[in-house]
């Protein structure tokens, strides 16, 4: 019962269907019970030659009359059940993905996507059916075994009692392995998950894997991976199959002390042979469920894993969550880092170190250094990705940037990371995601700003072309220029271009960064790059080596210095590897 409080919520809303439905199984089995009460007196009016045919016609009617309204409620049943489970199977898969939408970047480094879609998949359906079509198929055995039961009571005690001696042994195989089969299906979804894992990465990486002629290796570390989940699925198959032919067993055991000790009664005139057809097609209804109620217990133990797992990420809660008072932002005059220090999540190793930087509103500001010297880290703190270590250490307009909303924080900005994330729609669709509510720029202006549009006609549909997964119909520069169309597209106050134009010509690089100027003229944008053209007409350019700001100022200013900016933009510029 504690597993379903974390759906409570579901409960509370549909209680009504619940109970209907309860009151739709339990009237289908009190038919089922009826008919072979039916039966047996019609046997034994038989046996007593009391039989003829207006008695014969009211019989058959009166069974035809049962299964007609067995049939009409089972329907009914089957129609509410069905509802209960595909709403419930909708709305998890909604909370779900809310859910992991609001989770921080870090939580993202322990469930990866494979996981996460198996959750989202077949861990749902599993917790929705588990939620519904079980839990009325336990319940559903358990009334049928105590309303069975007491019809047959009521035909004989000792007979009952008897028969279904054999029966509690069920329970020990029951008891004995559920265990086994509930920690074996944990460890089947946990290998279910690395192979949809494994094969999700193959497909996102199909062109790389290609490209190294690394088709035989791929192809085998996915059939190990296939081969250990279904190992491990079959051991869970085989435990599973042992259930049957015990209940089975024990099953004929039951019937046939029925028919020895029925018989003598019969002899000894203490029970009709009417009584005992009843009591045999009882018995067989008695025995049914004992059987399936094993079953619905290993399914239960099955699905319930699946349950946890999807209740462990609709229960996840995020690090950074806004104060109750927190402030709403829509733009800003100030940003500052001071004394700013920042370690990853599970890690004591710090990437940025005593940072101290001063952004202001309108102004430009460039970002470069070595590789690994912390430049995509430090623009990463401006999207509230990872909690901050100390409170006062980053202010917007002089206030911690705790202090104001999460998603307003992340509105300010217009984002292009390294990694150019497309959908597998159309460029248009792709484009136009970006577009915000405030935003004043068209669609035609962005892809012109961006420097796309020479591309749109090299395009097999133009704008309505299909970019394929992750843009894999598209090259590396017009990925870059598409995603910068796109945070274009935002109009936000600050744009931040992480290493955006490595792969583009220096013409083009040219266009984009004087189109910026005119585009976002009194906003900011702040450029990481490799190649120091991208930034050499910034307001400022820091540089950054081993988490620490080394170098600041203008171009020019740090040309006069003769440092690593100066003799980098002579190699790059010049070709001078004396500077080297």
């Amino acid at each position: 019962m504690k597993r379903f409080s974390s759906i409570g919520w579901y409960f509370k809303k549909y209680w009504w269907k619940y109970l209907l439905t309860l009151i739709l199984s339990g009237a289908i089995i009190y038919c089922e019970i009826t008919i072979p009460e039916v039966i047996g007196d019609a046997v034994d009016i038989i046996g007593l030659g009391k039989i003829n045919q207006q008695i014969l016609l009211e019989l058959i009617i009166f069974l035809i009359t049962i299964i007609i309204i067995k049939f009409c409620i089972s329907v009914a049943k089957s129609i509410c059940l069905g509802n209960l489970f595909h709403r419930l199977f909708y709305q998890i898969k909604i909370r779900f993905m809310k859910n992991i939408l609001l989770q921080d970047a870090d939580y993202f480094t322990v469930y990866h996507p494979g996981e996460l879609m198996t959750r989202a998949t077949s861990d749902t359906f599993a917790m929705s059916n588990l939620s519904t079509h079980l839990i009325f198929g336990l319940i559903t055995v358990i009334l049928t075994i105590i309303m069975t039961a007491f019809s047959m009571v009521r035909l004989n005690v000792l007979l009952t009692v008897f028969s279904i001696l054999p029966l509690p042994f069920i329970f020990i195989v029951v008891v004995t392995m559920r265990p086994k089969i509930s920690n074996n299906w944990r460890l089947v979804r946990k290998k279910d998950s690395i192979m949809s894992n494994l094969a999700m990465e193959s497909v996102q990486h199909v062109k790389l894997v290609r490209a190294f002629v690394n088709e035989k290796q791929d192809y085998k570390k996915l059939k190990n991976a296939a081969k250990d989940c279904y190992l491990t699925e079959r051991k869970s198959v085989l435990m599973q199959s042992t259930f049957g032919p015990t209940f089975r067993f024990f099953t004929n055991i039951s019937q046939l002390v029925a028919y020895g000790y029925g018989a003598y009664l019969i002899i000894n005139q203490r029970l009709s042979v009417g009584e005992l057809i009843t009591f045999s097609l009882l018995l067989n209804q008695f025995s049914g469920p004992m059987m399936q109620l094993g079953n619905q217990i290993a399914q239960f133990a099955q699905s319930a894993i699946s349950f946890d797992r999807v209740v462990e990420v609709l229960e996840a809660k995020p690090e950074i969550i806004d104060k109750e008072n927190a402030i709403a932002i829509n733009d800003f005059n100030t940003i500052d880092f001071k004394n700013y220090t920042f370690a990853y999540p599970n890690t004591n190793l710090p990437i940025l170190k005593g940072l101290d930087l001063h952004l202001v509103s309108g102004k430009s500001l460039g970002i470069v250094g070595k590789t690994g010297s912390g430049k995509t880290t430090l623009i990463r703190q401006l999207l509230r990705r990872f909690p901050i270590e100390k409170e006062n250490s980053l202010l917007i307009d002089n206030m911690p940037i705790g202090d104001y909303k999460k998603v307003d924080i992340r509105k300010l900005v217009a984002y292009v990371p390294q990694e150019h994330l497309l959908f597998a729609r159309t460029v248009k669709e792709n484009i136009l995601l970006g577009k915000s509510d405030n935003s004043q720029i068209d669609l035609d202006y962005a892809i012109k700003m961006a420097d796309f549009e020479k591309d749109i006609a090299f395009l097999e549909d133009g704008l309505d072309t299909i970019v394929g997964e992750y843009g894999v119909t598209l090259s590396g520069g017009q990925k870059q220029r598409l995603s910068i169309a796109r945070a274009l597209m935002k109009d936000a106050p600050i744009l931040i271009l992480d290493d955006s134009l490595s792969a583009v010509d220096g013409t083009t690089e040219a266009n984009i960064i004087a189109n910026l100027k005119q585009i976002r003229n009194n906003k900011t944008n702040i450029i990481v790059a490799h190649r120091l053209t991208a930034v050499e007409d910034c307001d400022e350019i820091i540089v950054m080596e081993d988490g620490k700001i080394v170098e600041r100022g203008t171009h020019e200013e740090l040309m006069k210095n003769k440092g690593w900016y100066y003799n980098q933009y002579i190699i790059q510029e010049m070709g001078d590897t004396d500077h080297e």
